[in-house]
């Protein structure tokens, strides 16, 4: 198990939860998350929706546009409670697939278990 994750989150409390068992480095703003990524390679990285004001996309945009990271499954998340509209959740979900991400989780929509096993899925865990 115990795979490297690149958590960028403003509050890990959460995501620690899910992530368990594994070597987690977190950021919280996107200038610290780019400085990470420049010299460490991870197996994940998973970006709250409310990473560092909103810059989930930012995020996932630098990800996939650094050739080192390319490979490395992106998972983008929603960790905290607001009102969910069903459009609003299948936006996020294609905006996130037509950046590159991999996978978005709506953490209070599918619980923690479940989120768990995908994640673990694309770690091959």
């Amino acid at each position: 198990m115990n795979k490297t994750v690149l958590v960028a989150d403003t509050d890990d409390v959460h995501l620690s939860t899910v992530l368990a068992g594994h070597r987690l480095t977190f950021v919280s703003t996107l200038d610290e998350a780019k400085m990470v990524l420049s010299g460490r390679n991870f197996d994940l990285v998973v970006i709250s929706v409310h990473f560092d004001e909103s810059r989930m996309f930012d995020l996932l945009r630098y990800v996939r546009w650094q050739e080192r990271h390319r490979a490395t499954p992106v998972v983008c998340a929603l960790t905290l409670d607001f009102a969910r509209h069903a459009i609003a959740a299948e936006g996020l979900e294609i905006a996130v697939k037509a950046l590159g991400g991999t996978a978005y989780l709506d953490l209070k929509a599918i619980g923690d278990g479940e989120a768990r096993r995908v994640i673990e899925d694309l770690l091959g865990v």
